[in-house]
């Protein structure tokens, strides 16, 4: 059996934020959980070599985002769907598209 230790002030794994990242997690592939994990050990090596916390701040936020963004949206199942199917390029950009997944 797993032992989890969680810092003060941390929400614990029944909090309802904990529980919807977990299911977003589960939802990845193998290799997305790879390479989130390795963004994940790049952030933490920048710091370790630079104690500079930019990088560990950008990733949380990063996260977060993804956290928010699938849980409410169905973008990873779309993605998932469409990843052969060429199509046109969007004439949106990034900042557009996030503001209508938000709603």
């Amino acid at each position: 059996m797993a032992v989890e230790f969680t810092r003060p002030g941390a929400p614990s794994a029944e909090d309802p934020v904990m529980v919807q990242a977990m299911a977003v997690w589960d939802a990845l592939t193998p290799g997305e959980r790879r390479d989130l994990f390795r963004s994940l050990a790049q952030v933490v090596a920048v710091y370790g070599r630079t104690e500079n916390v930019d990088h560990l701040v950008r990733f949380a936020e990063s996260v977060d985002g993804m956290v928010r963004l699938e849980s409410t949206t169905d973008l990873r199942q779309t993605i998932r769907e469409t990843r052969d199917v060429p199509g046109e390029p969007a004439e949106v950009s990034f900042a557009d598209m996030a503001r209508r997944l938000e709603g």
